[in-house]
């Protein structure tokens, strides 16, 4: 059996479908990116992992079990799209990570040193007591990714990370994702528009248009007929200059989409 296995996922919101038919077995250990339009059910397949709505139909199975126990059990990491509310939080970043072990069943102490082991982990030692809020995008990324991984989870869930991130910053957060993945064999679902960059890294793609419009080895995606078909238009790649360091390292492309 796959440590996630999706069989004939069907979503219904009201009258709506929004995900159908959706076959995907993920390996423990796999970096898996989900790409496709907006509104292509990317995030409702991020939900139903997470437990927070249910299939209208088929079967959502991680490590043999419902989402809801791998949540009770603390075995999913997840990191959210940024929210304007959660930017003018005030709390310090030790706090956001500490978030992150509600629920766990440890002293005071075993918690404050689980959190600064981990913004330790990220890199973002010394920063403890910043306000969470006047930190940079890619340094509110890594305490988020801190929050995510404090209660050592076996699954790391991303959506959208690189939103509000500059370049040099998203170049530097890939690099950790691969090394996290590398360094604890950890399963990492990500959402992501950049499909240039994912593709370099990730073991598999899920082409995600409320139907599975591809899922397989990310070496094998970018072609111009998978791209068609995901996302039910011309689409011609773009890519960018050898100049651009970045694109150096990731070669990443764009999409030029016409209707």
């Amino acid at each position: 059996m796959s440590f996630i296995e999706i069989k004939n996922l069907t979503v219904k919101i009201e009258d709506s479908v929004i995900l159908e038919n959706i076959d995907i077995e993920v390996n423990q250990g796999e970096i898996v990116s989900i790409v496709g339009p907006n509104g292509g059910g990317k995030t409702t397949l991020i939900k139903v992992l997470l437990g927070l709505y249910k299939p209208t139909s088929g079967t959502v199975l991680i490590d043999g079990k419902d989402p809801y126990y791998a949540i009770k059990n603390h075995m999913i990491g997840y990191l959210p799209q940024k929210s304007k509310q959660e930017l003018d939080f005030p709390v310090s970043a030790l706090d956001v990570v500490l978030f992150g072990l509600i629920g766990k069943n440890l002293s005071k102490k075993e918690k404050l040193d689980l959190a600064l082991r981990y913004i330790e982990y990220v890199g973002m030692k010394g920063f403890e007591k910043k306000i969470f809020g006047r930190l940079s995008g890619g340094q509110q990324q890594r305490i988020m990714i801190a929050r995510a991984l404090v209660s050592d989870p076996k699954i790391l869930i991303l959506d959208e990370p690189s939103t509000g991130v500059d370049v040099v910053a998203q170049e530097s957060f890939y690099e950790f994702i691969k090394r996290l993945n590398q360094e604890r064999k950890m399963t990492i679902i990500m959402v992501s528009h950049d499909i240039g960059a994912v593709v370099s890294f990730s073991h598999k793609i899920t082409g995600l248009n409320k139907r599975l419009h591809y899922f397989g080895p990310a070496k094998d995606f970018l072609t111009k007929e998978n791209l068609q078909k995901l996302y039910s238009a011309d689409v011609s790649l773009l890519i960018h200059s050898d100049e651009c360091l970045t694109c150096q390292h990731f070669n990443p492309m764009m999409l030029e989409i016409r209707h």
